[in-house]
């Protein structure tokens, strides 16, 4: 619970770059192997060979243990595992021979005819594409990672390793398991869809992944080149993801249910919809409910594609030489008045943990749970998320979700209904919260022209749901004005099918919007409040409620 999706500003992208690192048997990352021309190639000049292998990594498991509230990286328990649908290519020099695709158990073979100097390399890049994903180094020029190892014998059968780099203290000189552990996860979860099956329609968005050791959680700068990428995170933006990747503050990239949790956010920003306005969230928080489902949704969707019910993010302690971890179980059921399950006190469709549990048994059908029959599968879910939530004209909330799961064929409504009231979420009949009283109440009938007064409460940071109000109405003309006045900084936001269509994000209590509309369309007006804050990445909340006035007109 870390990423700040939505919020995270553009990188600024750099010219790519090669690494070379003479005489070495594997590089680390870039786009060429270690060149070294004036060497006698281990291979006959001129004759075709034929070279063949398997490509793996050291894979270490993230551990985390609800019971204890502990975890770490297990380095003790690492294990080889293949790295599949990866480009391979075979240098001579600084000249591409030939390429080859890994399979699925990270076999690869290829021919290819040497010349008559140049040492020779094969080289296995953290690339795939079916579907397009690119582990790159941010703080290198982008360079795409890869690992490399040199062609010393005519024989025909040569492996490759990526590996962890600990050293039982600490890390050595090379991490490079690292990128291929991200790609591993990532293309996981798009085998998970793909073999459902469903059509998905990756080719279309290609993923760039970005990490780097450098990586690191700075809390005052966003520099991605210089690897200050505040957290994990997906940026929508550019487009990409980026890792943190520095030990001794923080390291994600064994983290499967992190990756995923990230990688749900580029399949929502691309195949789906995401109407969520970021921003820092955890345990606890009572969210503006596009926030608790856009990363109740991400969770859930990890743990899902995983086949994993164990969430762990694992961190490094102060003292830099040991690894913790924190996490939960999506299918132990919260219960505020249980201290042993204090990650969920405000259950309902406003926190992240309800959404993520709710999501996942409406998924899995329960394990000796009497509330929960739906086992709706990943069809639907899938179905949903690229259909009626993509095209809600309401904002995405688990109740644009849940409206939209109800339509699937085959889908029990009343087994919706019984997982959801588990959670404190009522029984949502429309993408507008129908059913839930609370949820329901944010979104707000307004006629035009018209006037009222909204409650907000500046003890809350702008992404949680006290500081947030929807009004939703009907263009009537082909132009809408929609001013409000608060003592304190508030903004205005409209949305066309989740489409922004207008704003002013302006410091101030006076925001106005002026825009065309279409007569007969329906819009949604987000008002959101800030108290006194001096942006809105570093809110500091003023006491209290206040009182926001808002007004829509058709001139």
């Amino acid at each position: 619970m870390k990423d700040l999706h939505g919020r995270a500003p553009r990188p600024a992208l750099l010219p790519a770059a090669l690494l070379a690192l003479a005489g070495a048997a594997a590089c680390s990352s870039g786009s060429a192997p270690p060149a070294d021309c004036d060497a006698a190639p281990a291979l006959p000049a001129g004759q075709a060979f034929t070279l063949g292998g398997k490509v793996e990594y050291q894979f270490v498991p993230a551990t985390y243990s609800p019971a204890s509230g502990t975890g770490t990286l297990l380095f003790s328990a690492a294990e080889r595992r293949p790295v599949r649908n990866a480009a391979v290519e075979i240098w001579q020099c600084t000249t591409v021979l030939e390429t080859a695709t890994t399979g699925e158990t990270g076999q690869y073979s290829v021919t290819f005819t040497p010349g008559s100097t140049g040492r020779l390399f094969v080289h296995a890049l953290a690339k795939t594409a079916s579907p397009p994903i690119q582990v790159e180094d941010n703080t290198d020029g982008d360079a795409v990672w890869a690992v490399g190892q040199a062609i010393e014998s005519a024989s025909p059968t040569l492996d490759v390793l990526a590996t962890h780099g600990w050293t039982g203290s600490g890390y050595g000189p090379s991490r490079i398991a690292a990128p291929f552990a991200i790609l591993d996860s990532m293309y996981t979860a798009s085998r998970r869809l793909l073999d459902i099956p469903r059509a998905v329609p990756f080719g279309t968005f290609p993923l760039r992944v970005n990490w780097s050791p450098k990586n690191y959680p700075s809390s005052t700068q966003y520099n991605p080149s210089l690897g200050q990428i505040v957290t994990s995170h997906y940026d929508p933006d550019s487009g990409q993801i980026y890792i943190l990747g520095k030990d001794g503050t923080d390291t994600d990239e064994f983290d499967r249910e992190v990756i995923v949790h990230e990688w749900g956010h580029y399949f929502e920003d691309n195949l789906s919809r995401s109407d969520s306005p970021g921003g820092p969230h955890g345990f606890g928080d009572v969210l503006d409910p596009r926030l608790a489902f856009g990363e109740g949704y991400a969770s859930a969707f990890a743990a899902i594609l995983l086949d994993d019910p164990i969430y762990a993010d694992t961190y490094w302690y102060p003292n830099l030489s040991l690894i913790g971890a924190f996490g939960w179980n999506v299918e132990t059921a919260p219960s505020p008045a249980d201290s042993s399950y204090p990650d969920d006190p405000s259950p309902g469709p406003f926190s992240e943990m309800s959404v993520i549990r709710a999501l996942y048994d409406l998924y899995d059908g329960g394990t000796n749970e009497n509330y929960d029959t739906s086992a709706v599968g990943l069809g639907p879910i899938y179905d949903t998320l690229v259909g009626p939530e993509r095209t809600t004209p309401a904002l995405t909330t688990v109740a644009s979700f849940v409206a939209g799961l109800k339509a699937q064929a085959g889908v029990n409504a009343a087994a919706v209904n019984a997982v959801l009231a588990h959670y404190s979420i009522g029984a949502i009949t429309t993408p507008w919260g129908d059913g839930d009283t609370p949820l329901r109440a944010m979104f707000l009938d307004v006629p035009v022209p018209s006037s009222s007064t909204a409650t907000l409460n500046g003890n809350f940071n702008p992404n949680e749901q006290p500081q947030n109000r929807y009004y939703v109405f009907t263009a009537p003309f082909t132009r809408a004005t929609v001013t409000a006045s608060a003592s304190y900084d508030v903004d205005l936001e409209a949305y066309l099918d989740g489409s922004l269509v207008a704003y002013d994000w302006g410091a101030d209590g006076t925001p106005a919007l002026s825009f065309f509309t279409a007569p007969g369309s329906v819009y949604v007006v987000v008002l959101t409040g800030y108290g006194s804050v001096s942006s809105p990445q570093t809110p500091v909340p003023s006491p209290g409620t206040y009182s926001a006035g808002i007004s829509f007109s058709s001139p």
